[in-house]
């Protein structure tokens, strides 16, 4: 009987200890395995799949597995909507505008981070927002909470330069590119009447205008106005919105004595400049197109002017100038330093682990140079090659086959781009590293043509910081724009135009808006302050 008692108390044991040694192994292997992390990244690489280069070397340097969620640029907001809204939050989430975050923020799909949180596990990340553009912490900020790390673009401290078909400017007898709203004038009344492309006929415009896109909205007159419409202004230490703003209607009168001598083409309302209004300029039906200086890319296959010679063999372009108005003043809208925001998944407020390890792999992602290269541009010799070994970038570079084919380089994730956040390297490098991979052509472009100098933001960066701004906003603008438009093409007075939209402002919203804007500016100086206390 003892026996048995004995081999009973044995077997117990036995089983008690196996129990244990699969509970540690169950343990270890859940320890063991690697954190998944969905990757809601800049939407600029539809055509990709999981797996390339730039992903598995994040998640061999950091231990993690990605699963990224490759989305269009278009309709993207929508899209990203739809996504939250189906209960599938993921981890890591772009937001392109801070109306977008607030409004993500107040459905509850979006984590709460603290300015000290990030300061602590991504310090080169928030070192380079504090000496840049602190403000940009506005873009995350809603209903008195951060939620993200907000992103800046060393693209988007410039104004935009337009083109002009430079044969053309021969051809009418004029031996320089325009430099003031009155040779602008000049130039484009010759090329509607005076048949700069010899052909015999009378099918040619100055220019057209982008109305689809309002940030270009004829951009470079206003800006000779010293008037950014669709934005907040400074003048004479108030804030003003720049659709009631000196100058406005100034503007709007050259614009419609420009209409009814048939400078613009008749279409103008309908025209996308990166769509059928770049192709009026690449198809010789106007001579002059704004905000294009992005277009003007060596070897691209869709660069500007390789197009448009490409259909006329004859034609050359040249870089406008900003031209100046009767005041002096030049310039067109520009964004400023602050754009995009990278947010997080509302749960990841109860998950500091995984929320800590995304901040590691921005910091560990920004502040190794080596890596930083490999990630965003994959490798010397493979995808890549210095023209001059011995400039490095600032003697230029080529891309390699298939990789000098800007589809494959989406497909792969891969970009030349050092001056803004990229799929897998969504915050921006420093400025030292956009420097360095600046050609010198590109670096005396810019100084040449003083883009810094004449790109003029918002005063709060984006209209859309304002806390009403989802509500209202848009559909002020819209209705701003049709007002516009009526103006320009002779249909209303600019005081017309005045008149009605400013019943529709205060009718719609415009008000409160008003409101919040003469109090943005105490709180944007508090949460800079915070910002900068870490």
């Amino acid at each position: 009987m003892k026996m048995k008692k004995i081999v009973a108390i044995v077997m117990a044991l036995s089983l008690m200890l196996a129990l244990v040694s699969c509970g540690d192994k169950e343990t270890a292997t859940n320890d063991n395995e690697k954190m998944t992390i969905t990757w809601l990244g800049y939407p600029n690489n539809q055509s990709a799949e999981e797996g390339t280069d730039a992903e598995l070397l994040l998640e061999e340097k950091f231990g993690v597995e990605i699963k990224p969620i490759f989305y269009a640029n278009q309709n993207y907001n929508d899209k990203k909507t739809m996504l939250l809204a189906s209960g599938d939050i993921p981890d890591l989430i772009y937001e392109l505008d801070p109306s977008h975050v607030a409004a993500d923020a107040d459905q509850g799909f979006l984590a709460k981070v603290d300015y000290k949180t990030i300061a602590k596990y991504a310090p080169t990340v928030y070192g380079i927002l504090k000496e840049e553009a602190p403000q940009a912490f506005m873009y995350s900020y809603a209903d008195g909470d951060n939620y993200g790390v907000p992103n800046i673009s060393f693209f988007n401290e410039g104004g935009r330069v337009g083109w002009w078909r430079l044969d053309w400017l021969k051809n009418v007898g004029i031996d320089k590119v325009p430099e003031t709203i009155d040779e602008m004038y000049d130039a484009l009344y010759k090329f509607t009447h005076n048949d700069p492309d010899g052909n015999g006929k009378n099918d040619t415009y100055g220019m057209s205008g982008d109305i689809v896109n309002w940030h270009t909205t004829f951009s470079e007159v206003f800006g000779a106005y010293g008037v950014i419409p669709f934005n907040w202004m400074e003048q004479d230490g108030k804030v003003v919105y720049g659709g009631f703003a000196d100058g406005i209607t100034d503007a709007i009168d050259t614009l419609a004595k420009w209409y009814s001598e048939g400078l613009i083409h008749p279409d103008f309302k309908s025209d996308n400049v990166f769509g059928n209004g770049k192709e009026r300029f690449t198809s010789g039906s106007v001579g002059y197109i704004n905000q294009h200086g992005g277009y003007m890319e060596p070897g691209e296959p869709w660069g500007l002017g390789l197009t448009t010679v490409e259909i006329n063999p004859k034609a050359e372009i040249a870089c406008a100038k900003f031209v100046k108005g009767p005041e002096g003043h030049s310039g067109t809208q520009c964004w400023g330093l602050p754009c995009h925001i990278i947010s997080f998944g509302a749960h990841l407020e109860d998950d500091e682990t995984k929320l800590i390890k995304i901040l590691e792999i921005f910091e560990g992602t920004i502040n190794d140079s080596e890596f930083l290269h490999k990630v965003k541009m994959g490798d010397e010799g493979v995808n890549w090659e210095y023209i001059d070994k011995e400039a490095k970038f600032k003697g230029g570079f080529n891309w390699l086959e298939p990789y000098n084919d800007s589809a494959q380089r989406s497909k792969y994730c891969i970009d030349s781009t050092f001056a803004a956040p990229t799929f897998f390297v969504p915050t921006t490098p420093s400025r030292a590293e956009y420097d360095a991979h600046v050609g010198t052509g590109q670096e005396n472009w810019n100084i040449e043509n003083d883009r810094v100098g004449n790109g003029h933001a918002d005063i709060f960066s984006k209209p859309d910081v304002l806390p009403s701004a989802a509500k209202y906003f848009e559909n002020l603008r819209t209705q701003q724009i049709n007002i516009m438009v009526r103006a320009i093409q002779g249909e209303i007075t600019s005081a017309e135009y005045i008149e009605q939209f400013k019943a529709l402002w205060e009718k719609n919203g415009g008000l409160k808006l008003q409101e919040e804007a003469d109090n943005m500016g105490d709180t944007m100086n508090k949460v800079i302050k915070k910002v900068t206390s870490y």
